[in-house]
């Protein structure tokens, strides 16, 4: 009885374990990506109605060499006090996502949410979003993991990187 435990206790710490890139690969299938370059993969964490991610996306949008050095993947995830949820399910509705995105974003059109349709897969994407931001404790947006390369090195906008907890340095 004592063996069961003991491997059900293992088994169970290894999966709360998960590691950063497996978590953002979880959900890179809702990802709206810009670019195709294999020098590094951005992951990107904003919200619609943020200036500064706003900023952001429009100069990886606007300058196409950032595209063909990199691949940003954008996850859109809301700060509360911007109210940007129907925003973002807007977006995520859209046929044409980076479309979408640049008009909102970029652009500043004005959205019609009349047309805004309830979508139970959607809405859970959105909260598996949601969920692997604060596992990876995204703060702020713009939230930026950059990794570089094949190399399993990464870099962040802010705080302390996730992804540089699997590398042991004793």
């Amino acid at each position: 009885m004592k063996k069961i435990f003991l491997i059900l206790l293992l088994s169970l710490s290894i999966f709360a374990s998960e590691k950063p890139k497996d978590l953002l690969n979880s959900i890179s299938k809702h990802a709206i990506t810009i670019g195709t370059g294999k020098t590094n993969e951005v992951y990107l964490f904003v919200d619609p109605m943020c200036k500064h991610s706003k900023a952001l996306i429009k100069k990886i949008n606007e300058n196409k060499m950032l595209g063909f050095i990199n691949t940003y993947h954008i996850f859109l995830y809301n700060l509360p006090k911007f109210e940007s949820d129907e925003l973002i399910e807007h977006i995520y509705q859209a046929k044409d996502k980076h479309k979408k995105l640049v008009d909102i974003m970029i652009n500043n059109k004005n959205v019609d949410f009349d047309d805004l349709t309830e979508d139970v897969n959607r809405t859970q994407m959105i909260k598996n979003i949601a969920e692997v931001a604060k596992k990876l404790n995204v703060k702020k947006r713009p939230y930026m993991i950059l990794y570089e390369g094949d190399t399993g090195y990464c870099r962040v906008s802010e705080g302390s990187a996730p992804c540089m907890e699997e590398f042991d340095f004793d």
